[in-house]
């Protein structure tokens, strides 16, 4: 059933916008949704058009981010940091990591990571070796 309360506030709303109305509040209009169908339109046209007008452009900061994870230097388990970005940290290690691939004639390793976590067997750059198994006692029967 619909809400008549939430007709009437969509039917206020429209009358802010000129000539969205034929007349006054209709209970018929209101029973079948029509005030908060045409609120609903209206809105998200204009959410639209302001999208449209501005649209999303990524910090370079967060771009530099974006590029180190790629790279590898930072995993899933590290979020960006507002507060380093301000400062400009990832740019900057960005850019001190591509000098030292210019300057290098190696390929670049893995920064190492600080907080221990993926030092076990399954880690990717884990070095995992075999060894053999010593043969077992006999048991004496």
């Amino acid at each position: 059933m619909t809400d008549l309360n939430q007709e009437q506030r969509a039917y206020d709303l429209l009358q802010w916008v000129p000539y969205s109305l034929p007349g006054f509040f209709d209970d018929d209009l209101a029973v079948i949704g029509h005030y908060t169908e045409t609120q609903a339109q209206k809105s998200d046209a204009a959410l639209k058009a302001w999208d449209d007008d501005h649209p999303f452009v990524s910090s370079s900061e967060l771009l530099a981010f974006k590029e180190l994870e790629r790279l590898g230097v930072y995993s899933d388990s590290d979020f960006y940091s507002p507060s380093k970005a301000k400062d400009g940290a990832y740019s900057e290690q960005l850019k001190t990591r591509a000098s030292r691939v210019v300057n290098s004639s190696s390929p670049p390793r893995r920064e190492s990571d600080p907080s221990g976590e993926g030092a076990g067997l399954d880690a990717s750059h884990a070095k995992q070796s075999f060894r053999a198994r010593r043969p077992r006692r006999r048991t004496r029967s």
